[in-house]
């Protein structure tokens, strides 16, 4: 016979029996399904008992056949999902290789406008001396030719030439002269090719300065391009994230069949055996970074828990004395990607967990995408604080190698209450959920309720 997950609901059954020129309607309350089991399973003493377990059987047959049912509307679900998210990662693939193509041609106009900067602050440098040097020389010449033209009147000039005291000096008088005169004509000729090169130099800078502008400006429209596709991005794995957690709200708020999974599960005839004592404070399981806290991931999206990033093969020890009450391995090691829904619950991968209880406080510790190898406990099994019970992996739903812990705490309830409830109902949430941290134990103020495992472990 078939134990289900979700119990504590009244199921009816409406039994219509063929009696001789008759048709007698009966109800039966088959909401404790354990105790019909165990009566029809019996022999039989009255037709009554007969007629009723005819209708629990055909109850139960129906349960199994919605439930058959259910989980194959999940898994459609699941492959479709499957399909979005492949596609979803295609698009995000492709962004990423976009940006880094904007990010290539971000630095290379960067580079380009340094060397632009470069050129227009050399040119002002070489404009400024050239002002100087045609200011210098302007100053110059006419200086010069004020001062020859008050020295040296058309008088003076005939006075000069008559008073030579022989025709060699006169000539002299007159190529001297003749000599100043060219002098102040070359200096002025060479006085307008310095204005002519000062103003090409003028008209270059403006040009660099107009490139360089031109430049920034398809500099910014790049870089708002590159913000708005990050923007995208983000949304794209924000709905992912919405996505994967409705999803597994959905799946593992189902009926499962506890027999499937039970081989792994605590049995409830053994959960009640534990004796254990309270450890007087925690031990950090894993020694590595913290990839993503509780309550959110760094892109966005719902996480209940802490990733620990650490290379596969990384050991996990026991965070305090306690009962291990599920231990799965059905996973590869490292064939973890999202949307790999490999284990119990949907997507963890190969698993442990485990009853604890610290400062006489009740707590349900689980590890997820561990290792397939090295598990080093089984489901019912009693741990110490500090001992290895596996080694981390990248299994079932995860992007790389890492380990995800969550904390919920119990409160006052025993470990053996704890492992019995366990036993019957393979709640990982504890009926705290999986898609919202309004159940985490600041917010929610009673127990069961989720602990950030980062306060309590480190």
């Amino acid at each position: 016979m078939m134990r289900r997950l979700c119990r504590g609901f009244l199921a009816a059954a409406l039994l219509i029996s063929a009696m001789p020129g008759a048709q007698t309607v009966r109800a039966y309350d088959f909401s404790d399904e354990e105790e019909w089991i165990a009566r029809c399973s019996a022999v039989q003493d009255s037709s009554a008992d007969s007629q009723a377990c005819e209708a629990f059987r055909e109850y139960y047959t129906q349960q199994q056949e919605e439930l058959e049912e259910q989980v194959s509307a999940f898994q459609a679900d699941l492959d479709a999902l499957q399909d979005d998210m492949s596609q979803l990662e295609e698009t995000v693939q492709e962004q990423h290789a976009l940006l880094e193509e904007l990010e290539a041609d971000i630095e290379e106009k960067n580079a380009s406008i340094e060397a632009i900067q470069e050129t227009i602050t050399q040119l002002e440098e070489d404009i400024q001396a050239r002002e100087e040097e045609i200011a210098r020389w302007d100053a110059q010449i006419k200086a010069r030719m004020l001062s020859e033209q008050a020295s040296l009147g058309t008088n003076q000039v005939v006075d000069m030439i008559m008073d030579s005291g022989s025709l060699e000096e006169m000539m002299r008088t007159l190529e001297g002269l003749q000599r100043i005169t060219e002098s102040d004509s070359e200096q002025i000729e060479s006085l307008e090719e310095e204005k002519a090169a000062l103003q090409q130099q003028r008209s270059e800078q403006d040009r660099l300065q107009e490139t360089e502008e031109t430049q920034r400006e398809q500099l910014q429209a790049q870089r708002r391009q590159q913000e708005e596709l990050l923007e995208a991005n983000e949304e794209l794995i924000t709905l992912y994230r919405q996505q994967e957690a409705q999803l597994q709200e959905e799946m593992r708020s189902a009926q499962v069949d506890i027999e499937r999974i039970g081989d792994h599960l605590i049995d409830m005839d053994t959960a009640g055996d534990y004796q254990g004592s309270s450890s007087d404070g925690w031990l950090n399981p894993i020694e590595g970074p913290t990839s993503a806290g509780t309550w959110y991931y760094p892109g966005g999206g719902v996480h209940l828990g802490v990733d620990r990033a650490v290379s596969v093969g990384t050991p996990i020890h026991a965070p305090a004395d306690g009962l291990i009450v599920w231990a799965a391995n059905p996973a590869d090691t490292n064939g973890g990607y999202l949307g790999n829904w490999a284990g119990y619950p949907y997507g963890a991968g190969n698993n442990i967990a485990m009853l604890v209880r610290v400062n006489d406080t009740t707590y349900f510790v689980s590890f997820s995408h561990m290792a397939q190898y090295g598990m080093t406990v089984s489901a019912g099994d009693s741990v110490s604080q500090g001992d290895v019970i596996g080694l981390t992996g990248n299994s079932g739903n995860s992007s790389g190698a890492h380990c995800h812990i969550e904390i919920i705490n119990l409160g006052s309830m025993s470990i053996s209450e704890a492992a019995s409830q366990f036993a019957s109902t393979a709640d990982f949430a504890w009926g705290c959920g999986w898609s919202s941290p309004s159940t985490g134990c600041d917010s929610k103020g009673s127990t069961p309720c989720r602990e950030r495992p980062e306060t309590l472990i480190g």
